[in-house]
């Protein structure tokens, strides 16, 4: 028969994975966001790689490919073009 394949499914409940799927997306992106910026700020007051991630109790293989990406900007660090940067893996 024509549906004997068909799979019923809930649509609300889909919607509702899906929104809470892409709220922890953006948080977890909103969290790095603040972390470039954060060594931004730091980078400006001239912080070494290794003081700020001691101050920002972060490892250092996280802060370091941050750190290498802004000092590539620099001066016009831009934090998203970072993020972005980060996530395509384009170091």
């Amino acid at each position: 028969m024509m549906f004997d394949s068909f799979e019923a499914y809930d649509v609300q409940e889909t919607r509702r994975i899906s929104r809470e799927e892409g709220e922890r997306v953006g948080r977890i992106e909103g969290e790095q966001l603040y972390l470039i910026k954060q060594v931004i700020k730091r980078i400006i007051k001239n912080f070494s790689v290794s003081q700020i991630a001691t101050d920002l109790l972060e490892p250092l293989d996280t802060i370091q490919p941050i750190y290498d990406l802004a000092m590539n900007q620099a001066p016009d660090f831009d934090a998203e073009k970072i993020l972005k940067l980060l996530h395509t893996g384009k170091i």
